[in-house]
């Protein structure tokens, strides 16, 4: 090959090597929850001395010794990985993992090109270049879907089994077809190569689907299921009063009667002793909230029930609208809200009144919610605006802020929470869609 032909194949090496690291570097911040902490010109160069030996792994074979080449690649590996660890500032298994499978996918797509060109150095380029496509489709997916939150908590859920599976048999396969390369294995190489590598790789996309799917489908489950529970208790909690009311206006026309009879009687004293029974018969429950929602003031009268058990009082003003979301979102808003302001008091083992303050409002289309608490421990918020749970089973916790989170993406608005000065506070913003009615 000429040395002007070298030297392009070393830049679009170089450039395509770049992109391809840039997005794996996105995507694991993403899957992990990390946040890039340095600034953006040394993250570049990190990115750039983890690329460079792409290029110089190109003229690996001017190197007669294997040893050295063996030597060589081995400490490629190692300072790839505490390059990567610099960009994260952080060394725990999830980067190793990683890492380890970004080591291995180029190999299956080399060996997957090298079918299409012999000359190494375009093989080599072109699985680059087909890595990054694949990479940079499903960041601009998850972009677009808005899925970073859920795909953090499918990755926590995920049992590690899987992760061990699926990195296993990359690295099966990859030995497979580097064994398949050999020069006396032409024609099972033309044969069964390709057919065996797009197999094997559909195996593996569809275990990883089946798992999200399945646990998807556990999580959306359980939530509507709770949702549903609650909307029927406080239905029948409204159909209770409703029911009270309803029996004492049946009996309203005869206890007028009785009432006119002792009056016109002169039984005042008597007519006042049964205008006094009835005031007792007539105790319809009283509404503790009037939020302009009748689910809602029964979803609230609920949960200050319960937090009357941590001697915490549950203070709501505003006015919450009755249409442009439908009453399921609004459960899931306010419930999940309310639920975490009442376990945050319950950790206090003081017998002092604490008290929840929630506020609504409806302007111009957008409904505003805000709810405080005060904490009675340390709270952690992560760099993706995420509550940190404290609880040992995090594959079936946390996700109270990230489902509100959901119905908040869900009408063009946003959720924001913040911890200071010993109080807890969600904000949400919803721009409502008029065409719903709740």
């Amino acid at each position: 090959m000429k040395s002007g032909d070298a030297m392009v194949i070393s830049v679009l090496t170089f450039a395509v090597c770049f992109l391809l690291r840039s997005l794996i570097v996105q995507l694991t911040c993403i899957f992990l929850g990390y946040k890039e902490k340095n600034p953006r010109v040394v993250d570049i160069g990190l990115i750039a001395l983890i690329v460079l030996p792409n290029v110089l792994m190109l003229y690996a074979h001017n190197i007669p010794s294997v040893a050295v080449k063996l030597a060589i690649i081995i400490a490629y590996y190692i300072g790839c990985f505490f390059l990567y660890t610099a960009i994260y500032r952080k060394i725990n298994l999830k980067i190793l993992y990683i890492y380890l499978l970004t080591i291995n996918t180029p190999q299956i797509y080399a060996n997957i090109t090298k079918q299409i060109f012999s000359e190494n150095r375009y093989s080599d380029l072109l699985a680059f270049l087909l890595e990054a496509l694949v990479l940079g489709s499903i960041l601009i997916y998850i972009k677009r879907k808005k899925y970073e939150v859920f795909v953090q908590h499918l990755v926590e859920a995920l049992p590690k089994k899987l992760y061990i599976l699926v990195l296993g048999l990359t690295y099966i396969a990859s030995i497979f077809v580097m064994g398949s390369t050999r020069p006396n294995h032409d024609l099972y190489v033309r044969v069964l190569l390709i057919p065996s590598m797009i197999g094997l790789m559909i195996v593996l996309f569809s275990i990883i689907r089946t798992s999200i799917s399945e646990t998807e489908k556990t999580l959306s489950v359980n939530i509507l299921s709770k949702q549903i529970e609650n909307q029927i208790e406080y239905y029948n909690k409204i159909n209770s009063i409703y029911d009270e009311f309803r029996c004492f206006r049946h009996d309203f026309k005869n206890h007028i009667l009785c009432l006119r009879s002792l009056i016109s009687a002169g039984e005042t004293e008597r007519a006042i002793e049964y205008m006094n029974e009835i005031e007792v018969l007539s105790s319809v429950e009283k509404k503790k909230f009037d939020t302009g929602n009748i689910i809602v003031d029964a979803l609230l009268s609920d949960k200050s029930e319960k937090a009357l058990a941590s001697n915490t009082r549950l203070d709501f003003k505003g006015f919450v609208p009755t249409s442009g979301i439908s009453n399921a979102d609004l459960c899931i808003i306010i419930a999940n809200a309310v639920d975490n302001a009442i376990e945050a008091c319950a950790k206090d083992s003081s017998n002092e009144e604490k008290v929840i303050t929630a506020n609504a409002d409806f302007k111009r289309g957008y409904f505003f919610f805000r709810i405080s608490n005060p904490m009675f421990e340390k709270v952690k918020i992560n760099d993706k605006n995420k509550v940190v749970t404290s609880k040992e089973d995090k594959s079936r916790h946390g996700f109270g802020v990230s489902n509100i989170v959901r119905v908040a993406n869900k009408y063009n608005g946003a959720a924001e929470i913040s911890a200071d000065g010993g109080v807890f506070t969600l904000d949400v913003q919803l721009l409502l869609d008029s065409s719903i009615e709740a």
